[in-house]
């Protein structure tokens, strides 16, 4: 006989169970298998967290006591694989991978009033020193990949110009190295042995960084905090494709099968509907979507990659009437056509991008002919504003000078919706260019200004060395 016959009658059910129950928890063991984003983090932070300093007992506190902002760590899913992945290159402190939390809450299109912009908040003069790109079309300290290169490669910097002391290199980070410098040597520190918590730095600083190391303690020991951390898995979340060209970020997000707005989420960087004309035609996708969106772009001629209208020259057309009428910039047009002179003629064909927000194009009389050597011109283009927090369409009306009715009419809002932080509007701008009026026998201000529809105060501004008692003939004024 066979010894499992031994057994009782309920042991194969009760073994068949016990093997269903080990092969489950054995897949779930599998499936818990990827690593969460703060585990490998943990096994990054080497920094002494100082939490015996008051400072940072303080921001314990503070941090503990508001777990809704540490529940904007969830905002870093997107972006915190790659920042922890180019940490770990570099060999520097895990510490850094959550400057973003502190700098902007993960939010790429964060801006400061002093103009810093991006996960990293990096100022103008700064993403300029570091080799980032900033034009109408793209402004490389909201990119993902390049402005966290640009921040981790500051750092560095910064961690050598402080002999090694990467607490006195994160306090620069947020005040500039001047400052530090000059609050080392106000305090009259040994330069071999500095203790930034006794530095006479700025009250930010004397926040941020205690902040920063308060973070990182919490992300060290969750348990200990009672703090529940936001459950991304360590894998990574997008991949850079080459597109080839320049591409409509409408089309690129319907070839992707995702949103126009979780597109842009990943290449914030990107100032108008499209990415640039010129190379590198680079764009971040989602990981999972990699495959369908090659497979599209494999699928679609590359004239079709951009929306444009095509426009024929006709009798009586200049670069700046046909820029007006599209609602778009006489430098675009040239960049975009290749135009090497302003001269334009007629059945000529002018490529025009597609602007599905712009006001219907009003029909223009051709003006009569000026009074002044060149009349003013006025230069309509587009900017994208992303919508700040406390931010309501009086501020907007008084920034640009536009009403609240063109801003719903250009972005198609209904009168009942309120802004939302971190919109994207599209603002349409006029500029002016003054004309030349040269004057002549008998000229007076007053005549000039009604000459040439102006007035006085408008001239005085154009001209502000204008003595209005010398006017001499032959004597230039700029007028608009």
């Amino acid at each position: 006989m066979s010894p499992i016959l031994k057994y009782k009658p309920g042991f194969l059910s009760g073994l068949f169970l016990s093997l269903i129950c080990f092969c489950l928890i054995a897949g779930n063991t599998q499936a818990r298998s990827a690593p969460n984003v703060w585990d490998v983090l943990r096994s990054q932070l080497t920094l002494n967290h100082d939490v015996t300093q008051p400072a940072v007992q303080e921001q314990l506190r503070w941090l503990i006591s508001h777990p809704s902002y540490l529940q904007k760590l969830a905002r870093s899913e997107p972006y915190i694989y790659h920042i922890i992945t180019e940490v770990k290159k570099r060999r520097v402190p895990g510490e850094l991978a959550l400057l973003p939390m502190i700098e902007s809450a993960y939010d790429p299109f964060a801006y400061s009033g002093a103009g810093a912009a991006g996960l990293w908040q990096l100022m103008p003069g700064t993403g300029t020193n570091l080799g980032l790109k900033q034009d109408w079309w793209y402004d490389g300290r909201r990119s993902i990949r390049p402005s966290t290169d640009a921040a981790l490669n500051y750092l560095t910097y910064l961690n050598k110009y402080f002999n090694g002391n990467w607490t006195l290199a994160i306090a620069a980070y947020d005040c500039g190295e001047g400052t530090v410098s000059r609050a080392i040597k106000n305090s009259g520190q040994s330069n071999r042995n500095i203790r930034f918590w006794s530095l006479p730095v700025p009250s930010e600083t004397k926040t941020y960084v205690p902040r920063l190391l308060a973070l990182a303690e919490i992300i060290k020991y969750p348990q200990r905090y009672h703090v529940v951390l936001p459950d991304i898995p360590h894998v990574p979340y997008f991949e850079e494709v080459d597109i080839g060209s320049q591409i409509d970020l409408n089309n690129a997000a319907k070839m992707a099968g995702i949103s126009y707005s979780d597109l842009i989420k990943l290449n914030p960087g990107y100032n108008r509907w499209a990415t640039a004309p010129n190379q590198p035609f680079k764009l971040l996708i989602p990981a999972n979507k990699v495959d369908a969106f090659n497979r599209n772009l494999a699928h679609v001629p590359q004239e079709k990659l951009i929306s444009w209208t095509r426009h024929q020259v006709g009798k009586g057309d200049n670069l700046d009437s046909i820029a007006r009428r599209y609602f778009t910039t006489v430098k675009l047009l040239r960049e975009l056509n290749r135009l090497q002179t302003d001269k334009l003629k007629n059945g000529q064909f002018i490529l025009i991008p597609n602007t599905k927000n712009a006001p219907t194009a009003v029909a223009v009389k051709p003006a009569a002919k000026p009074i002044a050597d060149r009349a003013p011109t006025t230069q309509t283009y587009k900017v994208v504003h992303i919508v700040q927090n406390g931010e309501s369409y009086k501020t907007l009306e008084n920034k640009y000078h536009v009403t609240t009715a063109n801003i719903r009419q250009w972005n198609k809002l209904p009168a009942s919706k309120n802004l939302a932080k971190g919109a994207q509007l599209i603002i349409w701008k006029q500029s002016i260019n003054p004309g030349i009026y040269t004057v002549k026998v008998g000229d007076t201000l007053s005549a000039i200004a009604q000459l040439n529809h102006t007035n006085l105060t408008n001239l005085r501004r154009l001209n502000p060395s204008l003595d209005p008692w010398l006017l001499k003939p032959g004597q230039r004024l700029m007028i608009g």
